[in-house]
């Protein structure tokens, strides 16, 4: 179904990231006449340019295929970049899908410069932003002149660099410093804060630090980048970091200017405002008929972030809605070993135990030869209650999934104790910990 140019429709969603995707799909399976606008691919950057690229090359290093095995099995599961699958079957669910760039975005209107050389305004009940984020590009002196990767680039590049400096200290930057490094880079990784994944416990950060290091990584925290200079990263303890290419993956920023959005409208931080029920809120509270999923609201760049955000709004278009709860939101970083985290990491009580000591660690060191790392941290209130966790261990993006569900749910330290876990699995690290909480 093609909607005539200036004809009002239900929806309009400008971005078809995994957010603004889920929007559109699910609201035109449900009978709503839905346009979607995108500029760049259709299904945004996860599945092309982010987490599937990304996650495939951390497999392919740690499975010890070769630069070009890797590169293969890469393009081949991010679709080598082509979105006409993805755009087809939007449309084979009913959806209208417009390529252009929007160049204004208002409650009931969006106007689009059509990338054909045309325009077209599409006027709907319901706008839903999902503009993504784009990466920062830090003031570095010297900057301009050099050889710079962002992600996006590094995720889709067809040479590797010999000498690889990553600049940052986030799941972006760490994942990508194992992955190229397992793939044969000399890799070299700048955080200038004192601990990698600085919104984490410290020994969290500590310990994925140590694994780089056993990796070969030459990982410098505390000493920020000072400038680049003939090819090399100065530092501002002195040091220099010979490069081929400089990996920028220091943070991300909301994609909101040039759409005419209010100033009332944007956090501090140029983020849209949202409330509850991702409705864009001004300072005379939500605006009507305009929603936001996914990076552009600041909330949290993961994936199922914005699909929980798209299930939000999608309730609330169709008449259903419930408030959206982030609360356990799980923080997953794809790292050898894997760190997994949910909730507020401190609390009135915490508690620890190494993953290293449970029967499963004995066995796979005997098998593998090599030590297995890692620990879980419970943080919970004054009431006994769980609050937020904090996992590093093989799988704990899996093992860890258990404690996501009790902060969502509240669970106290009583219950989850009693719970029976399986023998010999990583899960078991949790239990000494509630056994310490509990007293």
């Amino acid at each position: 179904m093609t909607t005539p140019p200036g004809a009002a429709v239900d929806v309009v969603v400008v971005g078809s990231g995994s957010g603004g995707k889920m929007v559109a799909q699910q609201l035109a399976q449900a009978g709503r006449r839905v346009v979607l606008v995108e500029r760049g691919h259709v299904g945004g950057f996860c599945p092309f340019l982010a987490c599937v690229p990304a996650k495939s090359l951390l497999l392919s290093a740690r499975s010890g295929l070769s630069w070009v095995a890797a590169r293969a099995v890469r393009d081949e599961a991010a679709s080598h970049r082509d979105d006409a699958a993805a755009a087809a079957q939007l449309v084979d669910d009913g959806v209208e899908v417009v390529r252009g760039s929007a160049t204004r975005i208002a409650p009931g209107r969006v106007d689009v410069d059509l990338h054909d050389g045309g325009r077209r305004t599409v006027e709907a009940a319901h706008v839903v932003v999902g503009t993504g984020s784009a990466s920062v590009r830090p003031p570095l002196p010297g900057l301009d002149d050099a050889a710079t990767w962002t992600s996006e680039e590094a995720l889709s590049a067809s040479d590797l660099p010999r000498r690889l400096v990553v600049l940052g200290g986030g799941p972006v930057a760490v994942e990508l410093a194992q992955a190229y490094r397992g793939l044969g880079s000399e890799v070299a990784l700048v955080q200038r804060g004192p601990h990698l994944l600085s919104r984490e416990p410290s020994w969290a950060g500590d310990v994925l630090a140590a694994a780089l290091a056993a990796d070969g990584v030459d990982v410098r925290t505390g000493d920020p980048a000072a400038a680049v200079e003939d090819g090399r990263l100065r530092l501002e303890s002195g040091a220099s970091l010979e490069f081929d290419r400089l990996l920028l993956a220091t943070g991300r920023k909301p994609v909101t200017q040039g759409f005419g959005f209010l100033d009332d409208w944007l956090t501090d931080a140029g983020a849209l405002r949202t409330d509850a029920r991702c409705r864009v809120v001004g300072d005379d509270g939500p605006v009507e008929g305009l929603f936001a999923v996914g990076d552009v609201t600041g909330i949290s760049d993961y994936t199922h972030t914005a699909n929980h955000q798209a299930r939000t709004v999608v309730g609330e278009v169709l008449g259903h809605g419930r408030d959206a709860d982030y609360s356990a939101i799980p923080r997953a970083v794809y790292t050898d070993p894997t760190v997994f985290c949910v909730g507020a990491t401190s609390g009135a009580r915490s508690a620890r135990f190494e993953v290293g000591e449970v029967e499963r660690a004995t066995l796979v060191e005997l098998s593998r030869r090599r030590e297995v790392t890692g620990a879980v941290e419970l943080f919970v209130d004054e009431a006994g209650v769980l609050v937020g966790a904090a996992c590093v261990g093989p799988d704990a993006d899996s093992w860890g999934a258990e404690l996501a569900l009790a902060v969502r749910a509240r669970l106290d330290v009583d219950l989850l104790w009693h719970h029976v876990r399986a023998f010999p699995t990583w899960s078991e690290a949790i239990f000494p910990a509630l056994e310490e909480l509990r007293g």
